[in-house]
């Protein structure tokens, strides 16, 4: 892919799962490695709002037209607000690669379970399987559509300066925790 495309990263902000209802999710744009835009949205603690939010994020008038690549921390946010990444990319057309820095396990279908959300786990059927990819910080874990598997780990492995996460997302996660414990 070339460079000085802009990517949209997504993470959500840390909540209090036992007393909050709503969360934040942070979107920043780059171009490359510099901060363009700051986006926010508000999603509900465990609920199913989380695929609509990012979409408003890339279809949101600062970045609509400039959005390349979305990176998102994963594919649960708020809890158990889970990214549809299939619907996302059918609806907006905008390539998006969920990036992890924990081998994906069971755990959040046993939640789900616990939580009596079972109906969530189509969505994890439908997300397509991650893959580990060794970076020069060690392994992550990416799960993608729209691009292709070379794209995807070449914009992995230029994106992962300081940690196995690309960059982009680092700053992000980053910048979200700035507003723990600040009400949605």
């Amino acid at each position: 892919m070339k460079r000085g495309i802009r990517i949209l990263a997504m993470d959500d902000a840390p909540f209090n799962k036992w007393s909050d209802e709503k969360a934040f999710l942070v979107g920043l744009l780059f171009r490359e490695l510099t901060l363009e835009v700051a986006l926010r949205e508000i999603v509900s603690v465990d609920g199913d709002d989380s695929t609509s939010a990012l979409i408003r994020m890339v279809r949101h008038p600062k970045v609509r037209e400039e959005v390349k690549v979305v990176f998102t921390h994963g594919t649960t946010f708020a809890g158990l607000n889970l990214l549809n990444m299939r619907s996302f990319y059918e609806e907006t057309g905008v390539p998006v690669i969920a990036v992890t820095s924990k081998e994906p396990t069971d755990e959040i279908r046993d939640a789900l379970r616990a939580a009596k959300q079972e109906w969530k786990e189509e969505i994890l059927g439908r997300n397509p399987p991650y893959k580990a990819l060794e970076t020069p910080h060690g392994t992550c874990y990416y799960s993608h559509l729209g691009l292709g598997r070379d794209e995807v780990e070449e914009l992995l492995r230029r994106y992962s300066i300081e940690s196995k996460l690309p960059e982009q997302l680092r700053v992000t996660d980053l910048v979200a925790r700035l507003l723990e414990g600040l009400a949605p």
